[in-house]
């Protein structure tokens, strides 16, 4: 049977039963024959305090060149653009004085960090109509964000993920769960299925409950062989095939979405490959489910494991042209032809989280009805003042990506370095723990090679203990199941983050105590 995409089909009734209205704007079909509107009126009915009310004039921004442009007086390498600089006399984390040269380039490049060139003056009224400037940012914004970073994310989008159907259009929120909360709001109705990955972001799954929806689990493959990502299509498919013989409570209702975290997952790292997100979307299509993408990570990616190198060099560096060709995993928006996939994007992990600042990608028909629920909610108009003129700065959509690959390229050594010491350890050669390679994002699974005899889930939970008697903090897997009951004897894994770290040294301290502490647990027979 073919089915025929209409987006108004998929929203919630609760979404249907919305009108977009503001009380102080009047409909104009309601207007008596022959009214014509004032060339120039006085608004005497927007409650906006002129911005001569506010107290700030003018805000500096002075921008970094580099990740960890300022830790370069710490006197120890944070594996980033810093250590092009080959300063004198710095030492590694391995405690080798290795730089002897000033590289000139860079050393420049550096003091232009200070220089008047990198600085962002953002003034109450600006000159220029592309950049947003205090009166407009200061001010109650848009509901649908300001038009320069509306343009800017369209433009962004085209260039790394150009969708392949012409009715799509952006949306701005604040943050990714802000996206996904405004995405559910205006999809699911009580009783409505949503398929889950087996170990997700745990929030999401209190927005389904809260709504009424169903999230269901589809299971995860966590071996660690070659060619493995994650997700077990076959599973997936199998389900979908004969739902109601495995969920006969279920039988009749709606699977309204997949709701997925394809590049860089959290928590196991998993990156989808394009034949699973081609079998994936080939499903939704066949059984008349959305693809809800969510994507904090997929820009980080990173290369398969190799050992890491005390210092960086310019000809590990991507071009554009490089990471767009060969490096950047596509987003399900590629396959999409009709506007079955709603993506979810934040600035939070290239940019800064605290901006709460992030957009969506959907067909216009999802996000008109998205505006009806937001009419009153926008994203801070501070938030985006920064992120707009930093972005300009930068260079606009390729600035920015350039700067992206800059804390790729510090996030690649980070994970070779985390990987390197787990794998030297004596806990890893004695096959106690066992690693999920991540091929972007921030996070590393291990996994625990608990005996299949024993109860792992309270096995996993002494462990833990006992890391944190060893002074480290990990995310045990089961934490991060969307049913726990489902999952029970396959969340033998930690999720290790080497986003945090001050620098070298602290992980491979991380990486010490973390292994130190597996050693521990088993030399003492699986108990704290």
């Amino acid at each position: 049977m073919v089915v025929t995409f209409e987006p108004q089909d998929y929203l919630s009734e609760k979404a249907k039963s919305r009108s977009q209205s503001h009380f102080a704007v009047l409909d104009p079909e309601t207007a008596p024959p022959g009214f014509k509107p004032h060339p120039s009126p006085i608004s005497f009915h927007f409650g906006k305090p002129n911005e001569g009310f506010f107290p700030i004039e003018q805000i500096d921004l002075t921008l970094a060149d580099f990740p960890f442009q300022n830790y370069l007086k710490s006197g120890i390498t944070n594996g980033s653009l810093e250590s092009l600089l080959n300063v004198k006399g710095r030492s590694d984390a391995y405690g080798q004085n290795q730089y002897t040269e000033t590289n000139a380039e860079w050393e420049k490049v550096y003091r232009r960090g200070s220089g008047s060139d990198n600085k962002a003056k953002i003034p109450k009224k600006g000159a220029s109509k592309d950049l947003i400037d205090l009166a407009d940012g200061l001010q109650y914004s848009e509901y649908r964000g300001y038009p320069q970073l509306l343009n800017f994310t369209k433009q962004f989008i085209k260039r790394l993920h150009n969708p392949g159907y012409e009715e799509w259009d952006t949306f701005m929120c604040q943050g990714a769960s802000d996206g996904l909360l405004k995405i559910a709001d205006v999809l699911f109705n009580e009783g409505d299925i949503v398929l889950v990955e087996e170990f997700t972001f745990p929030p999401v799954l209190g927005q389904i409950a809260a709504l009424g929806a169903i999230a269901v689990p589809v299971k995860a493959d966590l071996s660690t062989k070659a060619g493995n990502d994650g997700i077990d299509v076959d599973y997936l498919s199998n389900l979908l095939e004969s739902w109601g013989d495995v969920y006969p409570q279920y039988k009749g209702a709606k699977i309204k979405a997949f709701y997925t975290i394809p590049t860089g997952q959290n928590p196991t790292g998993f990156t989808q490959s394009d034949e699973t997100r081609t079998r994936v979307y080939e499903l939704a299509k066949k059984y008349d489910f959305l693809i809800l993408e969510d994507d904090p990570y997929g820009y980080i990616s990173l290369p398969p494991y190799s050992a890491p190198e005390r210092a960086l060099s310019l000809d590990q560096f991507l071009t554009i042209d490089e990471y767009l060709a060969s490096h950047l995993a596509p987003s399900y928006l590629r396959y999409d032809t009709e506007g079955r996939v709603l993506r979810v994007e934040t600035f939070s992990k290239v940019f800064a989280p605290g901006l709460r600042l992030g957009f969506v990608v959907a067909h216009k028909k999802f996000l008109n009805a998205m505006g009806k629920f937001q009419l009153l909610r926008p994203p801070s108009g501070t938030s985006q003042l920064i992120f707009q003129n930093t972005v300009e700065k930068l260079g606009g959509v390729d600035g920015f990506i350039n700067w992206i690959l800059k804390v790729r390229e510090t996030y690649v050594h980070r994970k070779n370095l985390l990987y390197h010491h787990i794998k030297e350890s004596d806990a890893y050669k004695k096959k106690y723990v066992d690693i999920i390679d991540p091929l972007a994002g921030m996070f590393m699974s291990v996994l625990i090679r608990i005996p299949k005899d024993e109860d792992q889930e309270k096995k996993m939970g002494l462990l833990t203990w006992k890391l944190i008697a060893h002074g480290i903090n990990a995310v045990p897997g089961i934490k991060m199941a969307s049913d726990k009951s489902f999952s029970k004897d396959n969340a033998n894994f930690f999720r290790l983050t080497f986003a945090a770290a001050e620098n070298d040294a602290e992980i491979l301290e991380g990486a010490k105590r973390f292994t130190n502490g597996v050693e521990d647990f088993f030399n003492n027979d699986l108990n704290y």
